[in-house]
């Protein structure tokens, strides 16, 4: 693996809000209060989120992770410590042991922080502006969102976005999604955007709605128009909704 750092396209959100993507199109946020700024998530590594995040606040950061996949962690090594929620720490390990990851941590002497646990509705409170944090089990057991109700916008990671994924060894059953989705429902008047963790500019709060019609038409049984998903050496079925979206189940 060649370790080079590339630059983040990063696109304003608002005057305190930063949308930052890297070259592999996944996403991570900077979120700046009076007192310290928030990153959400690191992307895939190849970007020192860390300096980026500094130039555009100069606060203290606190680096939260959404998941523990790879594209949303990689970027950690950057910190001294990350959040997450603790039924994630089994995909940490599963990529840190792997032998190219640790060669190129050691070739470039990088290391990764250890981590702190994220409470279900923990308030993160950054200086006039916070972020509460949900446990949103579904596409990893682990997986959190965060509502930020001042600036109205839901950060969803992989949780709630147009290609979900849920044939993954680690994903839980469609249940567990729509528990999620239901479970987050009274939040629905308190946002007007969704941020998630592959977002080249931010979507719709429509996509809740549309992603949880979509997840009960499957669970129902609605399958007529679904598609081969060919994923690795195996074949998945995807389930189209919207315009292009999908989710990934098996069936």
């Amino acid at each position: 693996m060649d370790f080079q750092l590339q630059k983040p396209r990063i696109t304003p959100i608002n005057d305190h809000v930063w949308l930052l993507n890297d070259a592999y199109n996944c996403a991570c946020y900077v979120v700046a209060g009076a007192d310290k700024a928030m990153v959400i998530d690191t992307m895939i590594g190849f970007v020192d989120v860390r300096r980026a995040a500094e130039a555009l606040t100069g606060k203290p950061l606190i680096c939260v992770n959404t998941h523990g996949h790879s594209d949303h962690i990689g970027g950690n090594w950057a910190f001294d410590t990350a959040l997450m929620h603790p039924a994630d720490l089994p995909l940490v390990d599963e990529f840190l042991d792997d032998p190219e990851v640790q060669a190129v941590l050691g070739e470039n002497k990088l290391s990764f922080p250890g981590f702190r646990p994220v409470a279900d509705s923990e308030i993160f409170d950054l200086g006039g502006l916070e972020l509460q944090a949900f446990h949103f089990p579904g596409h990893t057991a682990g997986e959190i969102v965060l509502l930020d109700r001042a600036d109205r916008i839901l950060f969803t990671g992989d949780g709630i976005i147009g290609h979900l994924w849920m044939q993954l060894p680690e994903s839980l059953p469609l249940s567990a999604q729509i528990d999620s989705l239901r479970r987050i429902r009274p939040l629905r008047g308190e946002y007007d955007v969704i941020l998630h963790g592959h977002c080249t500019e931010p979507e719709t709060a429509g996509l809740y709605d549309a992603m949880l019609d979509a997840i009960l038409d499957l669970q129902a049984g609605n399958t007529v128009n679904d598609e081969d998903y060919p994923w690795h050496d195996r074949v998945s079925r995807a389930h189209p909704y919207g315009d292009c979206w999908k989710i990934v189940y098996n069936p």
